[in-house]
């Protein structure tokens, strides 16, 4: 067997930082460029060495069939506990096998039809709330409406909404704060007005789900129950006192909350960004929502009805997958790819990277819903294709996010055309997620089709082509 110290070390390094530097400056194309060294890779991360897994093949090992040989852990997800505590998506697999059966059944598709209905309302109302000739920051609104969303389907109390609102609000300042100690951990130790900011929206975040906590259990003891998600939090996994801590309920509402708006908005918004500059794509999505829908809010059967609407979706998560980078670490020593690898090892893979990987997905960088027709996809691109990640530590909202997002886009492009800004730049800001920053749409009144058989009218402006920006 090999040792660990046959895999490549990429060149470039420099004393202390190691391939910080490179990997600050641009993330995703550093990372895409470690391809050409081979599968597996060694980055130095200050003096602490990581694997970069660069084989599709190789991430699905570790992520379906080695759930004894790799857990989470390493610098990313050492970063994501530092914000989200050990809730569902961060915790250890011994964990994670008994708290994901308690949760699941908020996700069932039973209650999908509930959700669809919850979202497209909100999603109406703040269409509803725009005017012809608005310019809209479109993160800013998406974020608005994926917090009413999350709140309206899975946190339904008043309590709960005013404190998920809050939430939104310091999302910013805690994904800035996260941004420095991903790459440089001491960081966190500095007296930064970074860290400050970061420290002070951790703290009322943790005293306001303390207070939904408190409040809905009281509500348990005699006002009205709420089938929701935070009564499954609540319930899930009583510890011998008969209840969750407060810090265990803190931890799976804050993988919640995170994933329910920062994620979604950033889908949504790359999205109507990808329509308002492809016009191809625009016009065929149009012109099913005209057919399918004719001018009526989705319902949950609907959305199987809207192909051409879930193939853009998905080219969108192909090439702006919202976790661009994960890590795990080696609970014994191991072989992947041929090399030996130590017990607690890092590793990372970014799934940013895997998806524009030439041998599997021809013209990586270039926008084509297409490529996810029937007769075009292969197991290859199925298996490379990780937005969600994959195996038992599959994103547990993935059904639901994915309805959102299709609902949301319904709703407004039935009522709006949009139109790209001239001369705006939109590019990436990578965090912790991977959202858009500065896409901003100009709407314009659309009149509704008569009924389903109505043929949509919308254009938009010619932009920018090809996924990257």
């Amino acid at each position: 067997m090999l040792s660990d110290e046959t895999v490549p070390l990429i060149p470039g390094a420099i004393p202390v930082l190691g391939h910080l530097g490179r990997l600050g400056a641009d993330p995703v194309g550093f990372l895409e460029a470690l391809r050409a060294h081979g599968p597996v890779v060694r980055i130095l991360l200050g003096r602490r060495t990581a694997y970069v897994v660069n084989s599709p093949v190789l991430v699905r090992q570790m992520l379906v069939s080695g759930r004894s040989e790799y857990d989470k852990g390493g610098p990313w997800m050492s970063a994501a506990v530092q914000m989200l505590g050990e809730g569902l998506a961060t915790c250890g697999n011994g964990r994670h096998r008994t708290r994901r059966p308690l949760l699941q059944p908020a996700f069932h598709h039973g209650r999908m039809p509930g959700y669809v209905e919850s979202m497209a309302a909100c999603a109406s109302e703040q269409a509803d709330g725009w005017a012809a000739g608005q310019t809209i920051d479109v993160q800013e609104e998406m974020t608005r409406l994926a917090t009413a969303s999350l709140t309206r389907s899975l946190f339904r109390d008043p309590v709960s909404h005013r404190i998920v609102r809050q939430f939104q609000r310091d999302l910013p300042l805690l994904l800035d704060g996260l941004a420095p100690r991903v790459l440089v951990p001491a960081a966190a130790r500095l007296p930064l007005p970074v860290n400050r900011r970061f420290d002070a929206a951790m703290a009322r975040t943790a005293a306001a789900i303390a207070e939904m906590s408190r409040h809905r259990r009281a509500g348990h003891r005699g006002e009205e129950g709420y089938d929701d998600l935070l009564t499954l939090l609540l319930a899930a996994a009583p510890s011998a006192a008969g209840t969750r801590t407060d810090r265990e309920v803190q931890d799976d509402v804050l993988t919640f909350m995170a994933g329910g708006i920062e994620t979604v908005s950033a889908v949504i918004s790359w999205a109507l960004h990808s329509l308002a500059t492809h016009p191809v794509h625009y016009r065929r999505v149009q012109d099913e929502l005209d057919r399918v829908l004719g001018g009526a809010a989705p319902s949950y059967q609907d959305l199987a009805r809207l192909p051409e609407l879930q193939r853009l979706l998905t080219e969108v998560l192909r090439l702006w997958p919202p976790s661009w980078l994960l890590s795990r670490t080696t609970l014994t020593e191991t072989e992947l790819g041929g090399h030996r690898l130590p017990r607690g090892a890092d590793l990372v893979y970014s799934p940013s990277a895997l998806h524009r990987d030439p041998e599997v997905f021809p013209d990586p960088d270039r926008f084509d819903p297409d490529r996810w027709r029937a007769e075009r996809v292969g197991r290859a691109q199925r298996d490379a294709y990780i937005p969600f990640g994959a195996g038992a530590r599959k994103c547990i909202g993935d059904a639901f996010g994915l309805a959102e997002a299709t609902v949301a886009l319904a709703v407004v492009l039935q009522r709006w055309r949009i139109r790209a800004v001239p001369g705006a730049r939109v590019r990436p800001r990578i965090r912790l997620t991977q959202s858009p920053v500065g896409v901003r749409l100009l709407l314009q009144e659309r009149p509704v089709p008569n009924g389903p058989a109505g043929v949509g009218t919308g254009s938009v402006e010619p932009g920018v082509r090809g996924g990257r920006l």
